[in-house]
């Protein structure tokens, strides 16, 4: 049972309010995130309702029931309703988008090098599919850098590949917040200078929803895909493809819909049979955030508490996070004091102790030639979990 809104308090004491384990540290809610229990009641109630009658359901009201769910998110995010349809996850919806573009020998996709490793594979798939007649550009980015040199290097690259002849830059993938590193990109920024270079636009958004405010008619992307269920605390899989209507008749989903040709939200609505409950729960995840105190309150705490936490266990390492912090918001990225190039030191193995031995959770990952943890903060965490696994992690680098 919550409390009143205005006595509600983060961290541990929220611990009651989810379904984590007692002794399981969480500081990965950025992977695969997890819900509240009361979305999970909802979750359930819908699944229940489907199972009792199936057919009237699937045949009579799930298009109501999908249609009121989309007219949720969609006025959170301020777009129009049928903008917007539900897919499983953001790779799912950007497989979507790359797939159902058509492409001319010459064109050329942009992408930064921190881009998330399957829209990479995704690329390499379109360009390999083309046979070379489409050429992938990467921006490479090392962190620390500054947003506007960021901007100047994006910009350049694009000023270069324009004077080359028979080439245009078709489209740019970015991100809102990277993944690794966890980093908020300034893609409100990207996406003018992409409009005004004739170049469309799509945000990898996976981290966006729930972590950061969206206003989607004020950035104006030509697609925007994010993950519900990482940062909103909707079940796993729930996403939201963006698509604004002058570009949805180019669109279409990646598994054939029998209504294909027959609209955007009709074709996307109904690709075979599946489980929509975690699309459905949605009002029961916004319900959720505005009676512990709205999305200011959530976000606040968790960008102050990755912060703090960053720091303290960037001073047990003796090492730095990667900042400034204005491109921080619920993640925040530790290099630890390990190299690289260090011939024993594996993923594999940092994994293997953190699940069998430690009992917690970050994200780890290589880059600008050292390894790095990625922490989530989030509502049910505190500054207590960072310095815990601050420790662990210091006894597992000293371990090699």
């Amino acid at each position: 049972m919550l409390k009143e809104e205005s006595t509600i308090e983060f961290g541990h004491s929220m611990r009651s309010q989810f379904l984590l384990d007692h002794d399981y540290i969480p500081l990965n809610h950025g992977s695969y995130g997890t819900i509240p229990k009361v979305v999970r009641e909802a979750l359930r109630k819908y699944q229940d309702r489907i199972e009792a009658n199936p057919d009237k359901f699937i045949r009579r009201d799930l298009e109501l029931e999908l249609f009121k769910a989309r007219e949720t998110v969609a006025k959170f995010i301020n777009v129009e309703t049928n903008e917007i349809v539900f897919v499983p996850n953001t790779t799912t919806g950007i497989n979507a988008i790359l797939k159902s573009l058509k492409y001319e020998k010459g064109d050329k996709l942009l992408y930064f090098s921190t881009i998330y490793n399957s829209i990479k594979k995704l690329l390499n798939f379109i360009s390999d599919t083309y046979d070379g007649k489409v050429e992938l550009i990467k921006i490479e980015v090392t962190y620390p850098i500054s947003d506007d040199d960021l901007i100047d290097k994006f910009v350049k690259v694009i000023k270069e590949e324009k004077q080359k002849p028979n080439t245009k830059i078709k489209l740019a993938i970015i991100d809102s917040i990277s993944s690794n590193p966890g980093i908020l990109v300034p893609f409100h920024r990207l996406i003018p200078i992409l409009k005004q270079n004739d170049i469309l636009s799509i945000v990898d958004g996976a981290h966006a929803i729930g972590q950061i405010p969206l206003d989607i008619k004020e950035i104006e992307p030509d697609f925007f895909v994010t993950n519900c269920h990482k940062w909103l605390y909707t079940p796993r899989g729930s996403a939201i493809l963006y698509v604004p209507y002058k570009n949805q008749k180019n669109i279409h989903p990646t598994v054939t819909s029998p209504f294909l040709y027959q609209g955007f939200i009709s074709e996307f609505s109904w690709i075979g049979t599946q489980d929509f409950s975690s699309y459905l729960s949605i009002h029961a995840a916004l319900e959720f955030r505005q009676k512990i105190g709205g999305e200011e309150k959530i976000q606040n705490y968790c960008k102050k508490l990755a912060i703090e936490g960053g720091n303290l266990i960037a001073s047990i390492l003796g090492t730095e996070i990667i900042g400034p912090e204005s491109i921080i918001q619920n993640m925040v990225n530790i290099r630890l004091p390990i190299p690289s190039s260090h011939k024993e030191f594996t993923d594999k193995k940092f994994l293997d102790l953190m699940f069998n031995k430690y009992n917690f959770a970050v994200a780890i990952f290589e880059h600008n030639e050292y390894w790095y943890i990625r922490a989530s903060a989030q509502i049910y965490t505190d500054l207590n979990d960072f310095e815990k696994v601050g420790h662990i992690v210091k006894e597992i680098c000293d371990s090699f």
